[in-house]
């Protein structure tokens, strides 16, 4: 899985691969996450079942995480990347630490909590982790279409 601390170019500095939608909701809630996901997957002529399973199941451990372990999300942005193919999520939240936890193929399967990040990794195509200029960090997940 790649993971970089790298985030490509935002849809802003490359006007032409975002799709165009109607206002970005607020998203304060991993329930919010998963509903805003849903209606732009559902905007898509393809089957997206899977995607959507694994890109709920990740984003929903991202915003948990950020409000458990990141002193609270401090911004959320999901979009349809048609140029490259591929729903991107942005999660933010105030802590300066990368994420961490061991791969879930060498986690003992009955020891509890601690697998969220591996689980992120595990079901995004691809992930990376940003400090931000004020604090905290951007997580950057895709999920190809």
């Amino acid at each position: 899985m790649p993971h970089a601390d790298e985030l490509a170019p935002h849809p802003e500095e490359n006007p032409g691969s975002r799709v165009p939608e109607r206002a970005e909701p607020i998203v304060r809630t991993a329930r919010e996450a998963r509903a805003h996901l849903a209606g732009l997957l559902h905007a898509v002529a393809r089957d997206t079942d899977r995607v959507l399973a694994d890109a709920q199941l990740a984003v929903t451990e991202l915003v948990v995480n950020a409000r458990t372990h990141g002193g609270g999300m401090t911004g959320f942005e999901a979009r349809l990347d048609l140029a490259l193919g591929c729903l991107v999520v942005d999660v933010e939240d105030g802590h300066d630490g990368h994420p961490s936890g061991e791969a879930l193929d060498r986690r003992d399967p009955a020891a509890p909590g601690g697998r969220g990040w591996a689980l992120v990794q595990h079901l995004s195509g691809t992930c990376h982790v940003k400090p931000l200029p004020g604090g905290g960090k951007r997580i950057r997940v895709t999920f190809p279409l």
